[in-house]
């Protein structure tokens, strides 16, 4: 029976790690290129117990970088809650091209991370990729 136990527990703690290392969308992300040629560098990471995400650099197609980009260190992503192993949801996503804010959800898919953000019943999303 003890030895029984100490599996349990075992699993039980691996499971928990395997869950962990899934569930890791911090580090930095590419979003989708502009139709003008042009995309972000977000910084994704904790901001309490929720998941935030800051604009860290904004890329032309050639990868130039743009340090006069007027949003730099702005949230674009903030209160994400997770609610499962890849995904999060009840969050804000705040989209550049319009200055609006929509409700987001999130989801982890190996090294790219599925954005959407809907008002209503009108929605739509990117497709971010891991930089790092």
């Amino acid at each position: 029976m003890r030895r029984l136990a100490q599996i349990a527990a075992a699993s039980g703690a691996f499971c928990l790690f395997a869950y962990a290392a899934a569930a890791d969308a911090n580090g930095r992300w590419k979003t989708e290129t502009s139709g003008e040629g042009k995309y972000l560098v977000v910084e994704i990471g904790p901001c309490g117990d929720k998941t935030c995400g800051v604009i860290v650099d904004a890329r032309n197609i050639s990868g130039a970088s743009n340090p006069d980009y007027e949003h730099l260190g702005r949230n674009i992503i903030s209160d994400m809650v997770q609610d499962g192993p890849n995904t999060w949801e009840d969050g804000k996503i705040w989209a550049p091209d319009d200055d609006k804010t929509y409700s987001a959800e999130m989801e982890l898919k190996g090294d790219v991370l599925a954005v959407e953000g809907c008002v209503v019943i009108i929605c739509r999303g990117q497709d971010w990729t891991r930089v790092e």
